[in-house]
């Protein structure tokens, strides 16, 4: 739409330009017969005037000051003389500028002077290349603006997609530490630990893991208008990946209702990124491998440095999906 738009501006603003070029020429035309009229008056009133100095001042007053000339001395005998008697209508006296030649004044009983046009269409022309180019400016500023509101319009559609994408991702995300934390309340409200310290402590470090995850989802809500005003940070730090994968593996182990073993392979123990985005994400990557596996799963976890860059490489062995074999994803 906006290309057809631009295409019809284009097409009106060469007609335009037609369309202005013979109206300033006529203008032209009128104003050099009129500057000479009023020179050649001038000089049969007074003969020792400057004829060529007296034309450039009639020009200038005329706004015709881009015209360059010559004065050509002819006789008065010639076939080509046109005097100045011999101009009626605007048709004849257009056609002997066009051919760059005022009519001839005379000066003695057998030579006369006429002007000759160096620059007939420099005046016309000249003057609206300026309009010209001042109108091309003016649409390039307005196609700019144009694209700046389309680029406007598509950021706010981004946002509101990445609004409701966020908020679906938070829903999915606080459902992970909610059942975990119901799940260890009715294991422990069960007593089915309470004669097993280390099992009964671990629980309550699970619920204490999982209360604190939650607290970070909730302030995460904050992060989609630092998003939506350009604020996004990331508080990236060096982190060691061995203790933050082995409390996501005894969380998942945990709370799992089917068996689930975990292998880690990590060549790179460390990373340089934001702790809890960091934890989310393989959080989601871990859950969906349980999620889309079959009754018994194995997950492999995997780290290298690729190109500058560690790669994290979240696999499961036995998946019921074939679109979801593993997942991989690289911080640098």
């Amino acid at each position: 739409m906006t290309f057809a738009a631009t295409a019809a501006v284009l097409f009106m603003l060469g007609n335009w330009m037609g369309r202005s070029i013979g109206l300033n020429e006529q203008q032209v035309i009128r104003g050099i017969r009129e500057a000479y009229c009023y020179t050649t008056d001038a000089y049969e009133a007074d003969t020792t005037k400057d004829l060529p100095l007296l034309f450039r001042k009639e020009l200038g007053g005329a706004k015709l000051n881009r015209i360059n000339f010559r004065m050509d001395t002819v006789s008065l005998q010639g076939d080509s003389v046109v005097l100045k008697q011999d101009l009626h209508y605007f048709a004849d006296y257009q056609k002997l500028i066009k051919q760059n030649y005022t009519f001839v004044c005379p000066i003695n009983a057998t030579q006369g002077v006429r002007a000759h046009i160096l620059n007939f269409r420099a005046e016309f022309i000249g003057k609206l290349l300026y309009y010209f180019f001042a109108t091309i400016v003016a649409l390039c500023i307005l196609l700019y603006a144009i694209r700046k509101q389309i680029n406007i319009i598509h950021r706010q559609d981004e946002l509101a997609r990445v609004r409701e994408d966020f908020s679906y991702a938070m829903i999915h995300d606080m459902k992970n530490p909610i059942s975990s934390i119901l799940m260890g309340l009715k294991v422990l409200r069960s007593g089915k630990v309470d004669d097993k310290p280390e099992k009964h402590e671990k629980y309550f470090d699970i619920l204490e893991t999982e209360s604190q995850h939650l607290l970070a989802l909730t302030n995460k809500v904050l992060t989609i208008s630092k998003l939506e005003h350009g604020q996004l940070l990331l508080d990236k730090n060096w982190i060691e990946l061995r203790p933050m994968l082995e409390a996501s593996v005894d969380t998942f182990t945990a709370k799992a209702d089917k068996p689930i073993s975990f292998r880690l392979e990590l060549e790179e123990t460390g990373v340089y990124a934001d702790e809890e985005y960091l934890k989310e994400v393989l959080s989601n990557l871990i859950d969906n491998a349980i999620k889309y596996s079959k009754d018994t799963v194995e997950i492999q976890i995997s780290s290298c440095l690729y190109n500058g860059y560690t790669q994290i490489r979240v696999r499961t062995t036995v998946s019921a999906s074939p679109l979801l074999p593993s997942a991989l994803f690289s911080i640098s």
